[in-house]
């Protein structure tokens, strides 16, 4: 399979996207990083609707390995995407899984002017704490390899989020060591925790706003960011009911139809 991706590219990706239906584009054939980057930021301005944050994906050993990437990827998350606990959800085509995530909000802008990109300074501008569901899938055939460039042109592999209820004194949790949990029908499935994130989420939150302002941008007061899966990608199928279970608040479900 060889095509060579015109202007109109990001519009049929885009078109993917917004019908659940797959194209043949051949996303994994850029040459950098920027180029899949910048596809990936003319697909959203196709697809349209409200921006509110980012996802973090690969940011566990296995799927760089699994990409050939040697540090995560990221991209825009949309308002419209964004589902709360317990809602059902009509499975697209390329779906690949479900993963239970930590999030964040922010409550200021970050770095501000001269502050430093440390997790220090990062703490003090985050207003919360939340436990949160990625569904992670593709808008291209299975024929097209999966590795780094499709990834991240392919919206970061983004399709919707679940906004779960806050984590309580989040500050002084130890969110490395916090068991998490996937169940699949009240059987659990896959087990981890946030050590699986990079070491710790906040230190994949310090990676994406290293990542933006290296790109003239930054993190902003308001957005919410999932940072990566704590227990890998569980494949899903219609009718099942999929729960993230953190320590040991209520379960964070999904039905999936």
């Amino acid at each position: 399979m060889k095509h060579v991706l015109d202007a109109a590219a990001p519009l049929t990706l885009a078109k993917s996207r917004r019908e659940g239906i797959l194209s043949d584009l051949p996303l994994h054939e850029f040459s950098s990083r920027a180029q899949a980057e910048q596809f990936q930021s003319d697909a959203l301005h196709a697809l349209g609707g409200t921006f509110c944050g980012y996802k973090i994906g690969a940011t566990s050993l296995e799927v760089q390995q699994l990409l050939s990437c040697r540090e995560p990827i990221y991209a825009p998350i949309r308002r419209e995407d964004v589902l709360a606990a317990g809602a059902s959800f009509m499975i697209p085509a390329g779906l690949l899984g479900v993963e239970c995530e930590y999030g964040f909000l922010m409550g200021q802008d970050f770095p501000g002017a001269g502050e430093a990109l440390t997790i220090d300074a990062l703490r003090s501008g985050i207003a919360g704490c939340f436990m949160a569901l990625e569904l992670v899938g593709r808008r291209v055939v299975a024929g097209v390899p999966l590795n780094e460039m499709s990834a991240i042109a392919d919206f970061g592999l983004d399709v919707a989020a679940v906004r779960g209820g806050s984590i309580p004194d989040w500050e002084t949790r130890d969110l490395a060591a916090m068991p998490v949990r996937a169940v699949l029908d009240g059987r659990p499935v896959a087990e981890g925790n946030g050590a699986m994130v990079l070491g710790h989420p906040l230190n994949a939150l310090l990676w994406l706003a290293d990542a933006l302002h290296q790109r003239g941008t930054k993190l902003r007061a308001g957005e919410m960011i999932v940072t990566g899966a704590c227990c890998g990608i569980t494949k899903v199928a219609a009718g099942e009911t999929f729960a993230g279970c953190f320590a040991d608040f209520p379960p964070l479900e999904i039905q999936l139809v």
